[in-house]
């Protein structure tokens, strides 16, 4: 029953531990990348400066907005034409004025390219351009993957509390006698049940431990899958002791929660 109580919480642990961890990396990935899901909006032709720094600091009031980066039409087509000479040779600059916005979330995408396009100044075609599909993409996922996280880890952390509970009610009726010679000698409750909740702490504790142990395992070989399809590909430093303290702090809670049910739902110590 020990085993199975220490296995269950190490398999939660793992699970509710590998994918907050893979979680993290992925919102880590999408912010990551240099000007992925930046959006341009662009002002319509003619838009003097003081209207154009007018419309930079209304767009910086909108909720969502991380930064915002005039882009000049005399900048932008000197860039083209630096990256495109021969299709541009000749070719009068056809771009206006627009802007670089970053959003603080993917989520907040739509609500904040809505509220720029309601700007008088912004022209209508193209107006405001992003990733919207990619950005709901990598959204959508991100939200699957917490989700299913809560509800696996949740179930199966369920389960392990479920087997301390039971662990800890046997190694009491299997130490009635002991016990009662305990109280008989005038052993207070609080030190009856000390022996009973570190029990339930060391098996959290050591589910903890192990889960952490998975954990490192899991990503060493999904590193040395990655290096088989991408010599260059490398995973950030897995934060092996950040793992064991916090999921084994979390173990070891568990495991003092289900003790001090398990010690109160009997009249042996009482």
């Amino acid at each position: 029953m020990t085993f199975a109580a220490v296995s269950t919480v190490a398999v939660s642990l793992f699970l509710l531990g590998g994918l907050g961890y893979s979680y993290m990396r992925a919102v880590e990935y999408a912010h990551s990348i240099p000007g992925k899901f930046d959006m341009r909006v662009y002002v319509l032709p003619g838009t003097d400066q003081a209207t154009i720094s007018k419309t930079a600091e209304d767009i910086r009031q909108i909720p969502g907005v991380a930064s915002v980066s005039w882009i000049p039409r005399d900048k932008a087509w000197a860039k083209e034409v630096h990256d495109d000479p021969a299709n541009t040779a000749g070719l009068d600059n056809p771009f206006p004025d627009g802007f670089k916005v970053t959003i603080k979330s993917l989520n907040l995408g739509d609500a904040v390219a809505d509220q720029i396009g309601q700007l008088k100044v912004i022209d209508p075609d193209p107006g405001v351009v992003y990733l919207k599909e990619e950005q709901h993409l990598i959204d959508d996922g991100l939200q699957v993957m917490r989700w299913l996280g809560v509800v696996i880890a949740g179930l199966l952390f369920l389960t392990s509390g479920v087997l301390i509970f039971n662990a800890i009610r046997l190694t009491i009726t299997h130490r009635r006698r002991e016990i009662r010679i305990m109280q008989l000698v005038g052993a207070s409750r609080f030190t009856v049940r000390v022996p009973f909740l570190i029990e339930g702490v060391v098996q959290g504790i050591l589910g903890g431990c192990f889960a952490a142990l998975m954990l490192f395992g899991a990503q060493h070989v999904f590193q040395n899958f990655l290096m088989t399809l991408a010599s260059r590909t490398q995973l950030s430093a897995f934060p092996a002791l950040g793992a064991v303290l916090i999921l084994s702090g979390v173990g070891g809670v568990y495991g003092l929660l289900c003790s001090w049910l398990a010690l109160s739902s009997l009249n042996t110590i009482q």
